[in-house]
């Protein structure tokens, strides 16, 4: 019976994936999960995202497989669609890499190990067969035990391919709290200037994936001790302590919130601009900022709870509350409950209109209009008038008709 119940949870696992290891397998071929959900299971971490490896070549899997996906062929992947997409490698050894980036060329390999040791972690160089059985040459279950992080074989070799994997290093310390290993965090700081040929995109990623991190003070203090900060516009280093006081709120933009709100001279669009931040990014990132400002007084007025979204209130609460040396007013459920009892909660609640000043007025459309309803939305909010239509026309009537 106990014997059953492991088969059966290793069957619903990774159902997909066990189904098309399964097929290759019967085709003669070997197969093995690999990568991140293999790391997560050593640790016992739910893993959802999971790959597959294995030593047929990308025209074979595609042979066995009726609905598959070219999205990587040239480098021997392919997306093998059983249930769930699932991506299917195909061993490979890797060439020079004259961009520090990617490999100038690839090469199928028929030998799991020399698949496994061109990969940037012992943690992430393992595998695992559908029985659950660990294929690990390079000590990766070692690693997660001790709770380091440390590259497969020769550190400087290994970031001199990609140094993308330098940022990857300090993000999986953050991730995962564990600690860089002496020669990998070594390799780090003498190669740092080579993050500079990967794409600002690639690395505002990994910013983000520290931050939503449960350790960002620790990635943060990596990022700078490595010296990688260094190749980045903004202050990174003079308010690092400042670091160990943040959430996200498990929303990526509030990391360029506290980044900019750390800044001292800089030109806060044109960061955010560097580092690709979209629209909405950038405008979320003006309003925690305005929001922690105006908390800079103690309190936030009627206007500005009325102004500001509860999430926008919530962060810059916590951010304000970290960087200011004033004591602020009340508790945060309080500034929330008042704005909560607010008459109104938008300018749509207004139960007059533009069509309605326009009507009382005889007057054509214009700016004037939204100046009327600006200094009316005001006045309701700070219970000067009622969101009664009778009161405001007597109130309009009396300001305006006269």
């Amino acid at each position: 019976m106990k014997e059953w119940r492991e088969n059966s949870l290793m069957k619903n696992r990774w159902p997909a994936a066990y189904k098309i290891i399964e097929e290759l397998e019967q085709a003669g071929f070997e197969a093995f999960v690999v990568g991140g959900a293999v790391r997560d299971f050593v640790r016992n971490a739910p893993a959802n995202d999971v790959d597959i490896t294995t030593n047929a070549t990308p025209l074979e899997v595609k042979q066995i497989f009726t609905h598959t996906i070219d999205v990587g062929i040239e480098h021997g992947t392919v997306l093998v669609v059983v249930d769930e997409p699932i991506e299917v490698t195909t061993y490979r050894s890797e060439s020079t890499y004259s961009d520090f980036r990617r490999p100038d060329g690839v090469t199928f390999v028929r030998n799991l190990q020399e698949d496994l040791q061109r990969r940037d972690f012992t943690i992430n160089a393992m595998a695992l067969t559908k029985e659950d059985k660990l294929v690990d040459y390079f000590g990766g279950k070692k690693a997660i035990e001790e709770e380091i992080i440390q590259a497969v074989g020769n550190p400087q070799l290994r970031f001199s391919e990609d140094a993308l994997r330098m940022l990857r290093a300090v993000r999986f310390s953050a991730q995962l709290n564990f600690t860089l290993e002496q020669e990998t965090f070594q390799a780090i700081r003498s190669l740092h200037a080579l993050i500079e040929h990967v794409s600002i995109e690639r690395v505002k990623v990994e910013l983000e994936k520290i931050w939503l991190s449960d350790f960002p003070f620790k990635g943060m203090k990596l990022f700078v001790e490595s010296g990688l900060s260094q190749n980045f516009p903004g202050d990174w280093e003079r308010h690092l302590q400042s670091w160990d006081n943040f959430s996200s709120f498990n929303v990526k933009a509030n990391g360029w919130a506290f980044f900019a709100l750390l800044q001292s001279n800089e030109n806060i669009n044109i960061l955010l601009n560097h580092y690709k931040c979209s629209n909405d990014e950038k405008r979320h990132v003006k309003n925690v900022l305005e929001a922690v400002y105006s908390l800079e007084k103690g309190a936030w007025t009627l206007d500005e709870l009325f102004l500001f979204r509860e999430e926008v209130l919530t962060v810059a609460y916590h951010f304000g509350n970290s960087i200011f040396s004033n004591e602020i007013a009340h508790p945060l459920a309080k500034f929330l409950l008042q704005k909560r009892t607010l008459p109104i909660t938008s300018k749509k609640d207004i139960v007059v209109n533009g069509n309605d000043l326009i009507e009382w007025t005889n007057k054509k459309r214009g700016p004037w209009i939204k100046e009327v309803l600006d200094i009316l939305t005001g006045m309701i909010v700070n219970g000067k008038i009622n969101n009664d239509r009778h009161e405001i026309k007597e109130w309009f009537s009396h300001e305006y008709l006269h």
